[in-house]
């Protein structure tokens, strides 16, 4: 969250701060459960801008997305990010998709007349 709440920053810094003093590093972090629950393949953003700016960032693992967003006043602004060197992942693909959805909510939601 944009407050820094989120349960992964408090969890990162326990981390963090044991590596640096060189204590060992909690239990916690080597259990394969915490690191299947920690492997995010999609990570998004909001980046309000008062401006038509496109910001981006890119996904937390290799096999991940990343989508950055500003919304407008009349249209969202998006940037889809995906690393080349895993074969599963397809920024371009996913960028259809949701443009495609997108526009299929908006059919939707359209009031009938």
């Amino acid at each position: 969250t944009l407050n820094g709440l989120g349960i992964d920053r408090h969890l990162l810094g326990l981390k963090l701060q044991s590596i640096e003093k060189g204590l060992t590093i909690p239990k916690i972090f080597m259990d394969t459960a915490y690191g299947l629950a920690t492997h995010w393949k999609l990570r998004t953003g909001q980046v309000p801008a008062n401006t038509d700016s496109v910001m981006c960032f890119g996904p937390l693992v290799p096999d991940g997305y990343a989508i950055c967003y500003n919304p407008q006043a009349d249209h969202v602004h998006f940037s889809i990010t995906a690393f080349n060197c895993c074969e599963e992942t397809h920024a371009e693909t996913l960028a259809l998709t949701l443009k495609d959805t997108l526009g299929q909510l908006q059919e939707l939601l359209q009031p009938t007349v």
